[in-house]
């Protein structure tokens, strides 16, 4: 199982599912997300979070992570139980700003991954970046839409959104964090549009993909790797500068530094997906 730093796939779960946790576990996905808040009726919400514990009591060295209610929540503090859970990777906190990630931050002994889902989230990205033990930050597609205003189902959207994924990419380089993880996929039912979303993605800087069904592993681990074409490019490049000045030719194309560090980029990416 990768690394959570180099994870593409982050498969949800409801927590009220406990019947599935195992199922999610092993169905490849790089990590998986017992989720506590939206999935949840709050009539199941005690009974979610017992599973959850049940179950991480049971399972190590794997990459689980917990989405909890908001802080506004009256289920947030119970949450928070979970917290130093010795088998738990990290916390993802749903609506994160800079006020709810620095308060969490301080209260839990787990990294906590910031999901940005909210105008104020996005505005407060420079100031969370700064704090001390996060994970990866998160892009909410369909709540950040909502709180915009904007119509996640019509293509102009995107335009909208790949600003969003702009200022994650941005910050998550200024803040030494891993590539962010880009918001779900949610027609189970067009594999296409599933691997179109997931390579825009890739190609918009995001190191990965939430996903709704195990199903969707596969297309999110095909786009946020490098092709076989893209690693053979990447070799031959680098070998051919052991031999070249500082800019060279190459295929037709010229290379300088910034294209050999491209090229190292590629092959250090292939390495952290096969360990």
């Amino acid at each position: 199982m990768p690394d959570l730093k180099s994870a593409r796939s982050f498969l949800f779960v409801p927590g009220d599912r406990p019947e599935r946790f195992d199922k999610a576990a092993a169905s490849g996905a790089h990590a998986m997300i017992i989720d506590l808040e939206d999935a949840v009726s709050p009539e199941t919400k005690v009974k979610a979070r017992y599973h959850a514990r049940s179950f991480l009591d049971k399972v190590a060295d794997q990459n689980i992570l917990i989405r909890i209610n908001g802080t506004d929540s009256e289920f947030h503090d119970e949450d928070l139980a979970l917290a130093r859970h010795k088998n738990l990777a990290g916390i993802i906190l749903p609506k994160a700003d800079a006020k709810s990630c620095s308060e969490l931050t301080r209260r839990s002994g787990t990294p906590v991954w910031p999901l940005i889902e909210t105008v104020h989230g996005l505005v407060d990205l420079r100031e969370i970046v700064t704090l001390q033990n996060l994970g990866r930050l998160l892009l909410g597609t369909i709540d950040l839409s909502l709180d915009l205003g904007v119509d996640i189902s019509h293509p102009a959207s995107q335009s909208t959104l790949d600003t969003a994924r702009f200022m994650l990419v941005s910050n998550s380089r200024l803040g030494n964090l891993p590539g962010p993880v880009d918001g779900v996929f949610t027609d189970l039912n067009d594999e296409i549009g599933l691997q179109r979303a997931a390579e825009h993605a890739k190609a918009s800087g995001m190191g990965g993909m939430m996903c709704i069904h195990p199903r969707q592993t596969k297309s999110v681990h095909t786009a946020f790797s490098p092709s076989s074409s893209d690693f053979e490019w990447a070799n031959a490049v680098l070998q051919a500068s052991k031999t070249e000045k500082s800019s060279f030719q190459f295929r037709g194309q010229m290379v300088d530094k910034p294209v050999l560090a491209r090229a190292q980029q590629i092959l250090e990416a292939q390495q952290a997906q096969s360990t």
